[in-house]
């Protein structure tokens, strides 16, 4: 059975289903890339390519996820739109740089951008999301209030 390098817990959610679950999905992702990478032989050819599919679906979801999440900020005016969307270039960028210097044969990469993904999306979830789902929730019971 593989290890669980995150575990999801309640305080993780922010309160809107579909963000909750496309967070758990992200979770997962990275739970994937830490068994990738974790007591196993750094050398071997499949493992090296169950971690590039890995990585890249951690990539593309990550992607999904943001363009889902601005969506809902254009759509609702969200007053910080340009902040948060900063982090999700920044993450990734960060990323983009981690994955260079692990194709460049940095080992350390491996373990460096496991560690910056689990830090980032635990805080991004905890700070950035949860601030932003509660202005997504005040705009819908204003909504529902003018009806």
């Amino acid at each position: 059975m593989a290890k669980k390098y995150i575990i999801w817990e309640d305080k993780y959610k922010v309160g809107y289903k579909k963000i909750d679950d496309q967070h758990l999905e992200l979770i997962e992702i990275i739970n994937d890339l830490y068994n990738c990478m974790s007591n196993k032989d750094s050398e071997d050819e499949a493992l090296k390519e169950e971690f590039k599919r890995a990585l890249r679906r951690a990539v593309e979801y990550a992607a999904y996820h943001f363009s889902y999440e601005e969506k809902i900020m254009h759509a609702i005016k969200y007053n910080k739109i340009l902040e948060h969307s900063s982090y999700h270039r920044e993450f990734t960028q960060t990323i983009y740089n981690y994955v260079k210097s692990y194709e460049n044969g940095s080992l350390d990469a491996v373990n460096n951008l496991v560690q910056y993904l689990k830090d980032w999306l635990l805080n991004h979830i905890l700070v950035t999301d949860k601030t932003f789902i509660n202005e997504v929730k005040k705009e819908l019971k204003k909504l529902s209030q003018q009806e």
